[in-house]
């Protein structure tokens, strides 16, 4: 009888541990989803202007980050500018960049990036923007606290799950985001292989087409003072 009891007692322990767990995977999902992360690349036209727009809420968090992959110079203009019409960032003429804006007003940040100094080369550029919510919120550490009641009779403390979960995805984000950069360097990279091996073949070609004419110019030269058919009368 009373083994059946610990059964029964274990089994309603292991209900309700995997129940929590339930509850807090769908909280934690929640929680993750405030998070917006949107990267897209685009073709800058010369002497043309893009601009996009981002939409924050209030007292959060966005990060902004461009790099020119290809193009002349590998440079382009940066501005971002707040709902309020304000030039928080601007940049002249930079290769790439890491921008954060915190805390953020709620409405639509401008961000906009800029060739009109270049007349003749397009740029193609990367950009990643992350925007974050609030860190914490009052009903959200309330219904928390409700939930973790009972955590002493675990064998975990659901808190300590909560923090690892929340550690383990904003590293695999940060490494999802250095993966992302480290793949725009090397695009970059190779663009600019790809470029400086065009440009040697070319030269090369041209200075090769050079030397076998001033050969053949020589060799006729020559030819034509050693057969001179003129008879001279003495």
């Amino acid at each position: 009888m009373k083994s059946e009891v610990m059964e029964l007692f274990n089994e309603t322990r292991l209900i309700v541990s995997l129940l929590l767990f339930l509850t807090l995977s769908l909280d934690l999902g929640f929680a993750f989803g405030q998070n917006k992360d949107t990267e897209f690349t685009f073709l800058l036209p010369a002497g043309a202007t893009e601009c996009f727009f981002q939409t924050a809420i209030k007292n959060g968090s966005m990060e902004v980050e461009y790099q020119v992959i290809a193009g002349s110079a590998l440079d382009v203009g940066f501005t971002l500018i707040s709902p309020g019409g304000y030039r928080l960032v601007s940049d002249f003429r930079k290769s790439d960049g890491i921008h954060t804006v915190d805390p953020t007003e709620e409405g639509d940040y401008r961000i906009c990036f800029d060739n009109s100094f270049s007349r003749f080369s397009e740029k193609m550029v990367y950009v990643e923007v992350i925007v974050d919510g609030p860190e914490e919120e009052a009903d959200y550490d309330e219904n928390w606290a409700a939930l973790a009641e009972p955590e002493d009779s675990l064998e975990y403390k659901l808190e300590d799950i909560r923090d690892t979960m929340d550690a383990v995805h904003k590293n695999l984000e940060r490494s999802r985001q250095l993966q992302t950069i480290l793949r725009t360097f090397e695009a970059r990279d190779r663009y600019l292989l790809e470029d400086n091996l065009w440009r040697v073949s070319f030269w090369s070609s041209v200075s090769l087409l050079v030397m076998v004419s001033v050969a053949l110019t020589q060799v006729y030269s020559l030819r034509r003072l050693f057969n001179d058919k003129h008879r001279v009368c003495t």
